[in-house]
């Protein structure tokens, strides 16, 4: 699952996937210079309470889930 925010024209992007293994779970973070941050869990849940906890903040600091344009006009 991906979830994309941006604020003053920059985009950052959360992820929820398996690790390559599918052993464990990771949350990825890719901040808006490209850099890339990752997290493994082995419970779900503490994989769901770091996500939320995390994007929490982002809404906290401004940052908001895209627009979409209306093409139809």
């Amino acid at each position: 699952m991906i979830w994309s925010f941006e604020r003053e024209g920059v985009n950052q992007r959360c992820e929820v996937r398996r690790d390559v293994d599918g052993q464990y779970y990771e949350f990825v973070t890719t901040g808006p210079d490209g850099s890339e941050q990752a997290e493994r869990f082995e419970d779900p849940s503490e994989l769901i309470a770091r996500s939320v906890d995390f994007m929490r903040g982002l809404i906290d600091d401004g940052w908001r889930p895209p627009q979409s344009v209306d093409r139809r006009s």
